[in-house]
C-alpha cells in the first residue's frame, strides 16, 4: 500500500475522491433542495406534476351511500412520464514528469489540481441545479412593492406575499428558503438593520430576524432568505420548500472510476470530523502518458437534474 504523503497515494481513487469532496462540499449546499436517486444505468424514467390535485378535471365530490353500498368509481388523470439521461461533464489536468517526480513538489500539484477540479465541478453541480429549478418552477402572481434597492421598497412584505404564493390547494407545500443575488441579500440586510418600527410590534409580530453570514431567518414567515452568489440573476427570487422538493438529482456511479459512498474531513460543530456521504456522481481516473510519462488526472460527474413537482418552486423578477 503507498505510504501517505507520496505521489503513489495521492494518486489513488479513495485519495482522490475524498480530496475531490473536502474542496467541492461547502459549494454543493443547493443539493438540499433537490432529491438524489441513484440510478443503476445512465437511463431513467420520472414522472411530474403538470396538472394538480385540485386543479384535476376528473375531480369528484364524495357521493353519499348507505352502509354496504357501493361507492362510486372514480378515475384519476395520469400523471406525466418521460424519459432522461444522466450526462458527464468534466476535464483533464496534466502534470509534468518533472513535477511528479519531484516527491514534494510532486505531492502539492496534485493536492492543488483537487483543490481547483473540486470547486470547479462544484460550482457546475450547484449552478445546474439552480438553472433547471428556475427554468421548471411556477411564476407567482405577486407584485414587489419596488425593487429591493429603492427607499420605498418594503422587503418583507414582499417575502410574505410570496410565502402566501406557495400556498396550494392539494398540496402541503410551505415557504421554506428564499434565493437571492447577493447584491438582493445584502439589500434586505441594510433593510433589516435600518428599519425603525415600533419595538412591540417587531418583536410580537415581525420577529427578529437572525443574520448570520450567507442567510437570514426571517421569523414572520418562518423561511430563510439565501445568499446565491451564482446562479441567480439579480432582481430574482427563488423560493422553495426545502421539505418537498422541486426536482430529482439521478446521477450514476461507474464502479471502476468512483464509490458510492465518500468519507471526507469537514467541520462539524467547530470541530473537524471525517463524515460519509453518499457520492452524487463524483468520478476520477489518472494514467501515465505513454510518450510524455506526463500524469493525466481526469475528474467528472455523471447527473441529470430534472423539475418533478414544479409547484413546490416560485421563481420571479421584481425585487
Amino acid at each position: 500500500m503507498p505510504l501517505e504523503g507520496t505521489t503513489d497515494f495521492y494518486l489513488r481513487q479513495g485519495t482522490a475522491l475524498r480530496l475531490l469532496y473536502e474542496k467541492a462540499e461547502p459549494y454543493l449546499w443547493a443539493t438540499q433542495f433537490v432529491r438524489p436517486v441513484k440510478d443503476d444505468k445512465d437511463a431513467f424514467t420520472y414522472s411530474y406534476d403538470s396538472t394538480g390535485k385540485a386543479s384535476d378535471t376528473k375531480r369528484e365530490t364524495p357521493a353519499h351511500a348507505s352502509i354496504g353500498g357501493d361507492f362510486p368509481e372514480v378515475d384519476l388523470s395520469r400523471p406525466n412520464y418521460t424519459t432522461g439521461m444522466t450526462e458527464s461533464r468534466g476535464f483533464q489536468i496534466r502534470i509534468k514528469r518533472k513535477t511528479i517526480r519531484d516527491e514534494p513538489k510532486g505531492v502539492s500539484e496534485i493536492q492543488r489540481a483537487y483543490d481547483f477540479a473540486g470547486y470547479w465541478m462544484a460550482y457546475w453541480v450547484h449552478t445546474d441545479i439552480i438553472t433547471v429549478i428556475t427554468a421548471g418552477a411556477t411564476t407567482p402572481t405577486w407584485t414587489p412593492t419596488d425593487t429591493w434597492d429603492s427607499a420605498s421598497a418594503t422587503p418583507v412584505d414582499d417575502l410574505v406575499a410570496l410565502e402566501e404564493q406557495m400556498e396550494r390547494e392539494g398540496y402541503t407545500y410551505a415557504l421554506t428558503d428564499v434565493l437571492v443575488h447577493k447584491t438582493n441579500w445584502y439589500e434586505l440586510k441594510k433593510y433589516l438593520t435600518g428599519v425603525d418600527i415600533d419595538g412591540t410590534k417587531q418583536r410580537d409580530i415581525y420577529g427578529v430576524p437572525v443574520v448570520t453570514k450567507d442567510r437570514m431567518r426571517i421569523p414572520v414567515i418562518d423561511a430563510d432568505v439565501l445568499k446565491c452568489k451564482s446562479g441567480l440573476s439579480e432582481g430574482y427570487a427563488l423560493g422553495l420548500d426545502r421539505n418537498n422538493p422541486s426536482a430529482e438529482l439521478h446521477y450514476y456511479i461507474d464502479p471502476k472510476f468512483s464509490t458510492v459512498n465518500v468519507q471526507y474531513d469537514t467541520v462539524v460543530d467547530g470541530q473537524r470530523k471525517r463524515v460519509t456521504a453518499d457520492n452524487i456522481g463524483f468520478h476520477f481516473d489518472t494514467w501515465e502518458e505513454r510518450s510524455s510519462h506526463d500524469q493525466i488526472l481526469r475528474f467528472w460527474v455523471e447527473d441529470k437534474v430534472v423539475v418533478t413537482e414544479p409547484y413546490a418552486a416560485l421563481y420571479d423578477s421584481g425585487i
